[in-house]
């Protein structure tokens, strides 16, 4: 597999609304939340920061807590936008669904200052339990500063089929204030129980219902 993926697969997609979308950065994030049939609510003491454009890699919502320095940075990829850019003439391209397993540690050491990093993916019973993701996987990295100036960094990555990849990125200087913000907002961000309605709540019969929360 060419380099696995060539490297800009399903970002050719995304980046061209990142940044000349004229709207609010919540505007954008939330339309991309509505297409993945996703969920999200700000966890308490967090502050909305806009998206810093940088030469690592692009990302969609930036939230920050003033009072513990931690910043957690959001990706969404619908999985109609995933365009899968491949050339291997002794092979056929991965479908959209099937991509996330090669776009995880390639992200990871994108991300990374030397390219290292750690991951393990969550059992399938707590992907479903914490996400509602038919699959999640977690890893840790050390920040390239031209993405973020901050000691340590730790990736949460989901995936549901015919739903979206999605991201959120821990940032932080200390590692244990690190852990705690990743054990306690992770599911910040998750899998609808049902599909959204125009207001970004789920529909009836869904079980739980829970809402899509921005700034007012």
């Amino acid at each position: 597999m060419r380099a696995r993926l060539l490297w800009a697969f399903f970002f050719l997609a995304l980046i061209g609304h990142a940044f000349a979308e004229k709207s609010p950065a919540w505007t954008f994030f939330s339309k991309l939340l509505k297409e993945a049939g996703m969920t999200y609510s700000r966890p308490p003491g967090f502050v909305e920061r806009s998206p810093e454009p940088n030469p690592v890699f692009v990302y969609h919502y930036r939230v920050k807590n003033p009072k513990t320095g931690v910043e957690i940075r959001y990706i969404v990829a619908p999985i109609r936008r995933i365009k899968v850019d491949y050339h291997d003439p002794h092979a056929s391209a991965p479908e959209p669904n099937h991509v996330f397993s090669l776009v995880f540690p390639s992200l990871l050491a994108k991300l990374s200052v030397d390219g290292f990093y750690r991951e393990k993916e969550y059992p399938p019973l707590e992907a479903l339990k914490l996400f509602n993701a038919d699959w999640a996987g977690a890893g840790v990295f050390t920040p390239n500063p031209e993405f973020a100036p901050f000691a340590h960094g730790f990736v949460v990555a989901m995936h549901k089929n015919d739903r979206a990849d999605a991201y959120e990125i821990f940032l932080a200087n200390d590692l244990e204030t690190l852990k705690a913000a990743v054990l306690k907002y992770q599911t910040a961000l998750r899998y609808a129980l049902s599909a959204l309605d125009d207001e970004g709540k789920e529909q009836a019969g869904g079980g739980e219902v829970d809402h899509v929360e921005g700034d007012q």
